[in-house]
């Protein structure tokens, strides 16, 4: 049978990491970080510090992907760490629920900010994406690679304008970064809460190593992707946010949660303003390619493991891609689409999503404790360990617990995603006897 050929670059991957960070996110969620967290001071440090935490966690997964280098991601890791049981808990919510659904969000994300109102168009225009990027990246994953690089190349360099161009108009004011409103609760709790939707902006970098098993010298190439992935997205964050506060008041009473938008009519006009949405389409364009790549690697692992049917494994002979995998992400993710219920269903798995983040990197703790009775392993290993990883699971956890306490419901539904996976897995090995 066929294997996955190794056939990505540093550049490819790195570009993978950032434009599977850079959707729509940073767009829609910083106007509601301005009312969860009303301080300039603290807005930025929310930032800095989802950036942080996405870089620790991306050189802790770079460390477990050169021990694994192959598709799959989190599940392999958790497989690998604690058995095939929390392994597929991670397939079955990245694989089946969290990466469909977003790609179903994604699609129809685009026909919202092209200014397509009528349902039925925006459905038709969701398929046609899904159907022709899935169709791409079976044609081999370096073609997806440079789809994705070249919508990757085209957004940074309409932010970059977007920043240089709205600070240099001189029509917001550096004023607004003193700015302060009384705060509702402790800044502490606070800034837990707002963490859940940055970190949510800030997912995806974990994207190189769903597609480790086709990166070229994936223990030299990973950590350097997810280290400039990482650190490039958060500095494009940083700007875009800084942009936001240097154009917009705290007390400004229009809808933030389209302030891409509200910041662009403020610094350039109305007419830019609107024409501003698409910049947002072409940024989740970008994203969506970036996950219609990643996510059918996550199938394919578990498919070669004996975790999910056999056909999902299947490589195609001429293009080395895992074919069948991509056709079934594509199905399940075009109904999805029809379905029209993912966009509440994406808030549920953000709890879920930083939950297996932090159990991914206590895997690292495990696999270390390992390498002492293995003393010839020869893997990349992370600066700052043990201390930085056990930070990085310390503030995940700490936001699961802090979100769990405040949304009861939300994050409630999200993990109960999470545990229908255990039922499937005793009903799968049952069918497998």
């Amino acid at each position: 049978m066929p294997d996955l050929k190794r056939h990505l670059n540093p550049f490819s991957c790195a570009m993978l990491v950032a434009g599977n960070m850079i959707g729509i996110g940073i767009f829609v969620t910083a106007g509601r970080i301005y009312t969860l967290l009303p301080n300039p001071m603290l807005i930025l440090l929310v930032w800095l510090l989802g950036g942080a935490l996405s870089l620790v966690g991306g050189l802790a997964y770079a460390e477990m992907a050169s021990r694994f280098p192959r598709a799959g991601g989190g599940y392999v890791f958790l497989r690998e760490a604690f058995g095939p049981f929390w392994g597929f808990l991670s397939g079955f919510s990245s694989g089946l629920v969290t990466i469909p659904g977003t790609i179903a969000f994604l699609a129809m994300g685009v026909s919202k900010y092209a200014g397509i109102t009528t349902p039925l168009w925006a459905k038709c225009l969701g398929f046609f994406l899904i159907a022709v990027m899935s169709y791409i990246n079976y044609l081999g994953v370096v073609r997806g690679a440079r789809l994705q690089n070249g919508f990757m190349m085209l957004k940074f360099s309409l932010i970059f304008i977007l920043i240089v161009a709205g600070f240099a108009s001189m029509n917001g004011s550096f004023a607004h970064f003193t700015e302060s409103v009384p705060l509702s609760q402790s800044p502490w709790i606070l800034i837990v809460l707002a963490m859940v939707p940055v970190m949510y902006t800030y997912s995806g970098w974990d994207a190189t190593v769903y597609v480790a098993g086709e990166v070229d010298n994936p223990r030299r190439t990973l950590p350097l992707a997810m280290f400039w992935g990482a650190f490039l997205v958060t500095a494009v964050y940083v700007a875009l946010v800084s942009l936001y506060l240097y154009a917009v008041g705290l007390g400004t009473p229009e809808n933030k949660t389209v302030i891409v938008t509200v910041v662009s009519g403020q610094l350039f006009g109305p007419v830019i303003g609107a024409v501003a949405g698409g910049l947002v389409a072409l940024s989740v364009l970008g994203c969506l390619a970036a996950t219609i790549l990643t996510g059918p690697r996550v199938l394919y692992a578990m498919s070669r493991d004996g975790l999910f049917p056999a056909f999902a494994g299947m490589v195609d002979g001429r293009f080395f891609t895992p074919a069948r995998a991509i056709l079934f992400q594509a199905i399940w993710s075009s109904v999805l689409v029809v379905s029209g219920t993912f966009d509440q269903l994406l808030d549920y798995v953000t709890v879920p999503s930083v939950f297996f983040g932090a159990l991914n990197v206590m895997a690292l703790f495990v696999l270390r404790q390992r390498d002492q009775q293995d003393p010839g392993v020869i893997v990349y290993r992370m600066l700052g360990y043990p201390i930085l990883p056990a930070l990085f699971v310390v503030g995940m956890l700490g936001i699961v617990v802090n979100t769990v306490w405040r949304y009861p419901l939300d994050s409630g539904f999200g993990l109960l995603i999470v545990a229908l996976g255990g039922p499937v897995y005793w009903l799968w090995n049952r069918v497998k006897r």
